[in-house]
């Protein structure tokens, strides 16, 4: 068998990446509760059978300073640990590094079905002029957003409590048919992770999973709402 045949009877991987707000007003339930969530959706991809390949995570976390806490790799070969909560918000560095990854051929396969991005925060970015409203031309996210291959992704986001960016996260998803989801508190974590992982599953058993404009799965859970 040649290397060529080995490379295409591999799986073709989606790969997801989870950006998450660890700054210290993240600390105690919020990052508890995400840490359990992160738990219970990688727990759920692994059980999935029968599907057209295979998931691979990676772990990006912004608190202080940027953290690559899982790098990528096939969801059945990781053990993830548990992260704390401290700091600042660098969201923007953040998405320069997720920038770096997502063009990287090193780093994500040119087999693999395009990324799903899945951002979770709790404030506004540290690194952002505050005073300048227009999100979608802050240099980070406008670079994500035109990369050759990260602005094909499919980006899904989530704000916990009063205090979360949600124009912020919009101008991240930027897509009318997607919702930012919000939640009042920590108890609303894990039900957004379920929802990401039912989309995660429903794009990889979907005839093409490279179409990543096609809304996610709508669900209606009490403690959290869904913003258009």
């Amino acid at each position: 068998m040649s290397l060529h045949d080995f490379v295409s009877n591999e799986p073709r991987a989606l790969p997801i990446f989870i950006l998450t707000d660890k700054s210290g007003s993240m600390s105690g339930e919020k990052i508890n509760q995400l840490n359990l969530a992160l738990r219970e959706m990688m727990t759920a991809l692994k059980n999935v059978k029968d599907i057209r390949g295979k998931f691979q995570i990676s772990i990006i976390g912004f608190g202080g300073n940027v953290d690559v806490i899982q790098p990528l790799a096939d969801i059945g070969e990781i053990t993830l640990k548990e992260f704390s909560a401290d700091g600042n918000t660098p969201m923007g560095e953040a998405f320069g590094i997720l920038h770096s990854m997502l063009e990287d051929k090193n780093v994500i396969s040119s087999r693999a079905y395009t990324p799903t991005i899945v951002l979770i925060s709790d404030g506004q970015p540290t690194d952002f002029n505050l005073n300048d409203k227009n999100y979608l031309n802050w240099y980070p996210l406008n670079k994500l957003q035109s990369g050759v291959r990260s602005a094909k992704c499919q980006r899904l986001a989530m704000g916990i409590g009063q205090d979360a960016d949600i124009e912020m996260l919009k101008a991240f998803v930027n897509n009318p048919e997607i919702p930012v989801i919000k939640a009042k508190d920590a108890s609303g974590i894990s039900a957004f992770f379920k929802w990401v992982t039912m989309s995660t599953i429903s794009r990889m058993n979907s005839v093409n999973p490279n179409i990543t404009s096609v809304p996610p799965p709508v669900f209606n859970i009490d403690s959290v709402d869904v913003i258009i």
